[in-house]
């Protein structure tokens, strides 16, 4: 006679093998969306490093990017700016300084195209381009901030719409799963800004990101598991698929918004907006300490032109009320592209719809809006 408990262990036996039958092609599949949904940056992947020593050797010890050893080549000139064409020489006095991203830099244009470019021969001086692609504008400040011998009489911070994001972010590849970017950040303790400095990791801790962001990373709003919604592809990976549900770009999809939209929100639980109103403020601040005048150009996303004519307001606009409140001089950038382009479609200013950069005639529409602010002002004669 067969015992009930031997009875019992053949019936556990079998439902685990047709668990086993059901669950394995499942998460096969799982496995393989999810490989796919982290090529888009929905699931967090960590990136191959090549050599993680020699990141930490080459990387800015306090910004994180560019390597300071890439000056002189690379379009940098010796000065750490980009090659300004109309004044390429860097010991040439700068009427102008520019700090901000990829915007600034003026990614996917040649150095002649660029809007500093532009803006020097408007200006008739030359104009140091202290841009680098994918800062945030915790970083384009810290740039500055570092800066002490840039004496240009006039200061430009670039702060592109998505940048609100980055603010609040320590490991770029959080975002974008491209190639390792660690960062430093600001926090609010109070009214006051504290920098957490950019993250020490080993290479063994980077690689545990994966399933130890929160302790590793504490800072990082858009560490895998928290509320950001952003979940790594790890075992099971069913659970992994299932939650990229709550991310937070497919949730602005859904509310038909863009993705950096919610951040500007005053009550949203990150303080994204209230760290980069205190960010740019620091700015405005030091800048008049150093006796140079400040200027913050809110650099518009494709999106937020759009935004801007169904909407007839920006995603950031709440942003810009609070600059200008505080006295800083703020060009109305995106009122001013759109008046430019009537009836046209915005998509016809960017090297492509829903990423792109500023093509050759936005980055010049970008120059002449702020060179016409600068006029306003009172900090320049018109040529």
């Amino acid at each position: 006679m067969i015992s009930s408990k031997s009875s019992w262990t053949r019936k556990l036996l079998k439902a685990l093998v047709l668990i086993g039958i059901v669950a394995l092609p499942v998460e096969i599949m799982s496995y393989m969306a999810g490989k796919i949904l982290a090529s888009k940056s929905l699931l967090y992947n960590p990136p191959q490093i090549e050599s993680y020593t020699s990141y930490l050797q080459n990387r800015d010890p306090v910004l994180g990017w560019p390597n300071p050893a890439s000056f002189g080549q690379d379009e940098f000139d010796q000065s750490g700016s980009r090659i300004v064409p109309k004044f390429p020489d860097p010991s040439l006095p700068s009427c102008a300084a520019l700090f901000g991203d990829s915007f600034t830099w003026g990614e996917e244009v040649t150095p002649e195209q660029a809007y500093g470019n532009v803006l020097a021969g408007l200006m008739g001086c030359r104009v140091a381009n202290y841009g680098v692609g994918g800062y945030g504008t915790d970083q384009a400040y810290l740039r500055y901030e570092s800066m002490t011998k840039v004496n240009a009489p006039i200061v430009i911070l670039g702060h592109y719409s998505e940048n609100i994001i980055r603010n609040i972010n320590q490991e770029r590849g959080f975002l974008t799963n491209q190639a390792i970017g660690l960062k430093p950040r600001f926090i609010l303790e109070g009214n006051k800004l504290r920098l957490v400095p950019l993250p020490a990791l080993t290479e063994a801790e980077h690689l545990s990101l994966r399933t130890h962001a929160h302790e590793l990373l504490p800072y990082d709003y858009f560490a895998p598991g928290g509320p950001s919604g952003i979940h790594s592809l790890k075992f099971p990976f069913t659970l992994s698929v299932l939650g990229t549900i709550q991310h937070y770009r497919l949730m602005a999809k859904l509310k038909r918004q863009p993705s950096y939209a919610q951040f500007y929100d005053p009550a949203h639980s990150s303080q994204a907006l209230q760290v980069t109103e205190a960010i740019i403020k620091k700015f405005a601040s030091e800048a008049q300490r150093r006796k140079q005048k400040p200027m913050v150009l809110l650099i518009p996303d494709e999106k937020d032109l759009r935004w801007l004519r169904d909407h007839g307001s920006l995603p950031y606009t709440e942003l810009a009320t609070r600059l200008k409140s505080a006295g800083i001089i703020v060009p109305d950038a995106a009122e001013e592209l759109n008046k430019y382009l009537g009836k046209r479609d915005p998509c016809e200013l960017y090297t492509r719809c829903g990423g792109g950069h500023f093509n050759p005639e936005g980055y010049k529409q970008l120059a002449e809006i702020v060179f016409a602010k600068l006029v306003e002002t009172g900090w320049v004669r018109p040529q």
